[in-house]
């Protein structure tokens, strides 16, 4: 069983490990468009990841839950997922995703997490959703097509805030390295 934790600031450094420092950031590391000497560090992630999606201060900016998974009634925390809105059109979030290891990938955990938020943000009062993980990443966009993602030509100004264009339009990994998926809640 999957649930979604709202974070603390106490999940911060576990948050930056995971994603940067795991055998599941080994692969995303290795992915085109990736260098592995362009790694943040903590203070780097801290300057992205800023207090609000730890402590909930500005749920309209954006926010980060721990993916928790109940097994044989033992709980343990197995990633972080995301919503980020600061950078976007009204009612438009993003999400982002990660495991702390790749033995967590493949069993359907990062889906139901995706489910689980998307019911959180249609709550808010969000009606789409956005995601934009590498084209080299099969894995990630099987999980975010069965959660219902839908691939489509990214459009930056139907999406992104004017001022905000230049800096998130080409995505995480440069010009075509990624896919844009939408979902409409």
């Amino acid at each position: 069983m999957i649930e979604l934790r709202k974070t603390t600031m106490e999940d911060r450094k576990r948050a930056y490990e995971w994603l940067y420092h795991s055998d599941f950031s080994d692969f995303l590391n290795k992915l085109p468009g990736v260098k592995e000497e362009e790694i943040p560090s903590y203070s780097e992630f801290t300057a992205d990841y800023e207090d609000y999606f730890f402590n909930g201060s500005h749920p309209e900016k954006g926010r980060c839950y721990v993916i928790v998974c109940t097994n044989n009634g033992k709980e343990e925390d197995i990633g972080i997922i995301s919503y980020t809105s600061f950078h976007l059109r009204d009612k438009i979030t993003e999400f982002d995703i990660w495991l702390k290891g790749n033995h967590y990938t493949g069993h359907g955990f990062g889906t139901k997490a995706i489910q689980i938020l998307t019911s959180i943000v249609k709550g808010l009062g969000y009606e789409k959703v956005i995601i934009r993980p590498s084209k080299y990443n099969k894995r990630a966009i099987k999980s975010y097509q069965k959660a219902g993602f839908i691939e489509e030509e990214l459009k930056p100004e139907h999406y992104y805030l004017g001022e905000y264009i230049p800096q998130f339009s080409d995505g995480d990994y440069g010009p075509g390295e990624d896919v844009f998926l939408i979902l409409s809640l």
